[in-house]
């Protein structure tokens, strides 16, 4: 046996290590290549991992820049569709408030020592638009394009516009007088020709009307919850407050330009033919908007899915004659279809609200013609009644601000509890028809609060009535019998204040009211039936608006002091739509519907409710499927 001999080899240096190599066993060798080997390839997968790694994040870094700028590419499209929206809208409602203005203005140059012609045509105007609004409204839910419908509301309004100012170019001509002729003038239908024109004007004026309501139903009902989709962030509440508010701008500053227009020509003629090249130039950009819109919006062009015609009348058990001769046509225009129309509109769960709004009509506790004719009767000025006014529409302006968001706070606390408790889950499904209708509620309630010392005000400085002071003057030859009123009751600063202030503080509650109750409209009914329900509601204010100027003609033409008793009953009328309101909103949100001639009630997820429709195989309302828009979203 050989002893194993075990030889301790000192540590040396690199400098020594060629020495100490050649020394080495061939063992030794291989085991220190094999060494460097496993090291180089450990070196190289490190390398790698890092260069994998340095990768992995260069493509992450890639991927979230290109999210970031989708993301700001998408808002900014949705920024210019938006603007674009808004910018058609307002155009028209421009031209529109213009014309309104303008129409207002030369009838009143045309008859000057009357008032019968503007009683005339604001009659004509109403009367149209209460016959003829549910019409109008089932002809836009009928027709399977949207962009065909709105171009020609658009198209019709702006010519009948333009022949209007036409007519009132001639008018000088046929009313045999000079352009620039003054005084008192005779009646619309004096003589034959002046009547003609008068009426052809009449005409135009409800063609205008209509169109314009048209327009109106075609853009809030049918092109903004389409537009209103689940991937924006713009919700309904704060497009239709940009909405309202572009209007009520309009319908302040386009009135005021009129003066500036009138004094910058010399005659008549110069500026209604300015009015008129500037009708067609909005005209050519509001049809360019449209179809900008509709080109770069594809759910816009898909075909609208029509509803069963409930205009037949067979769901709601009227039969409708077959339609052969004259009078059967003129008794399915003049009394089937609008017979259809308005038991459907009672068949729709939200019309207690819609009434409430058109009993707001009813009210003369607003800034209107009759309310500032009674003020300036007792003694207001021209200025303390201008302020009130422009404080009114400050106020009317801020609710379109405050509204959208008390509903972004009211959101936030049902997601809140409903992320908290589960009991709250339900709840939360339909929380934003509880928002709205809550929301709705207040601004009703706190319109009816505000007017509640305005009417008292208006009691304590309505003139007492007249009383009989007679005076007995006995000469030789006369008896003199004197009859005077009262002095005026002397106005209060303080009253005066709590009058205005109170009155303009009601317009935050009626327009937050306003805007709820349309958003329910746009939301709880059935995409094919909401503006044939719009153009019904359209009518029954309408309807208020002629009880309004019929009650002040009754009771307050010749006894302005029974004005206090219009107020008083402005008030009652006022609690008694809060109350129709109040207790319609206290019912859970729900969808209407009927098959089989009875009716069903049925509980939605409120984001869902939209997107019901009339299916065909269905046979009823609310049921079957949708067109895959939905209107809300909710928000954390």
């Amino acid at each position: 046996m050989v002893p194993r001999i075990i030889i301790q080899r000192p540590s040396i240096s690199s400098d020594d290590l060629g020495s100490h190599w050649e020394y080495a066993s061939r063992d030794e060798r291989e085991d220190a290549a094999d060494a460097r080997s496993v090291g180089a390839q450990h070196g190289e997968m490190r390398r790698r991992s890092q260069d994998s790694t340095f990768d992995v994040d260069g493509e992450q870094l890639w991927r979230a820049r290109m999210s970031i700028d989708a993301e700001m590419e998408l808002a900014r499209g949705q920024r210019m569709k938006w603007w674009k929206v808004y910018a058609m809208h307002f155009l028209f409602m421009w031209n529109t408030r213009t014309y309104e203005y303008v129409s207002i203005f030369l009838v009143a140059l045309a008859f000057p020592g009357s008032l019968t012609a503007t009683s005339i045509r604001g009659m004509a105007s109403t009367v149209s638009t209460m016959i003829f609004a549910s019409a109008v409204g089932n002809w836009i839910d009928k027709s399977p394009s949207r962009l065909p419908n709105l171009l020609t509301t658009i198209g019709l309004n702006h010519v009948v516009i333009v022949a209007s100012y036409i007519c009132w170019l001639f008018w000088p001509v046929v009313a045999g007088r000079g352009d620039e002729a003054g005084g008192p003038s005779a009646g619309p239908f004096s003589n034959l020709a002046k009547g003609l024109l008068y009426t052809f004007i009449l005409l135009l004026d409800v063609v205008h009307d209509l169109t314009a309501i048209a327009n109106h139903l075609s853009v809030e009902r049918d092109w903004v919850p389409v537009l209103v989709g689940p991937d924006t962030k713009y919700t309904l509440t704060e497009v239709n407050a940009v909405m309202v508010r572009l209007e009520l701008v309009c319908k302040l500053i386009a009135p005021s330009m009129l003066p500036v227009i009138v004094k910058s020509f010399h005659s008549q003629t110069g500026w209604i033919l300015l009015l008129t090249g500037l009708t067609v130039f909005l005209w050519a950009v509001e049809v360019q908007c449209a179809r900008m819109i509709s080109r770069e919006n594809p759910e816009l062009q898909v075909p609208k899915k029509l509803s069963n015609d409930f205009a037949t009348g067979d769901l709601f058990g009227i039969q409708k004659p077959g339609v052969t001769t004259v009078a059967q046509k003129l008794y399915a225009v003049l009394y089937h279809d609008p017979a259809v129309r308005l038991r459907h509109y009672f068949s729709i769960s939200i019309w207690p609200a819609s009434i409430s709004m058109a009993l707001l009509q009813l009210t003369v506790l607003a800034y209107s013609s009759t309310l500032i004719t009674y003020l300036f009767g007792i003694g207001f000025s021209l200025v303390a009644i201008t302020l009130a006014q422009a404080s009114g529409s400050i106020v009317s302006l801020s609710s379109t601000v405050i509204t959208p968001f008390a509903v972004k706070f009211l959101r936030r606390r049902y997601a809140r509890a409903a992320r908290s408790d589960d009991d709250e889950a339900e709840d939360e499904e339909n929380g934003e028809g509880k928002i709205a209708r809550r929301v709705g509620f207040w601004g009703i309630a706190s319109q009816f609060l505000c007017l509640i010392p305005v009417a008292l005000v208006l009691w304590s400085l309505s003139p007492p009535q007249p009383s009989l002071a007679t005076t007995t003057t006995t000469t030789t030859t006369t008896t003199t019998t004197t009859t005077s009123s009262s002095p005026p009751v002397p106005l209060s600063l303080s009253l005066s204040l709590l009058l205005f202030l109170s009155l303009s503080l009601s317009r935050l509650g009626h327009h937050a009211c306003q805007l709820m109750v349309q958003q329910l409209g746009q939301v709880e009914i059935p995409m094919s039936q909401r503006s044939t329900f719009a153009g019904t509601e359209t009518s029954f204010k309408a309807l208020g608006s002629l009880g309004h100027y019929a009650a002040t003609a009754v009771w307050s033409s010749s006894r302005p002091e029974d004005f206090r008793w219009l107020a008083l009953g402005s008030v009652l009328v006022i609690g008694a739509a809060t109350g129709l309101f109040g207790s319609w909103a206290r019912r859970r949100p729900i969808v209407s519907g009927m098959s089989g001639g009875s009716g069903r009630e049925r509980g939605q997820r409120y984001e869902g409710v939209a997107m019901e429709d009339v299916d065909g195989g269905g046979g009823g309302y609310g049921g079957g499927g949708g067109d895959g828009y939905g209107e809300y979203h909710h928000r954390g």
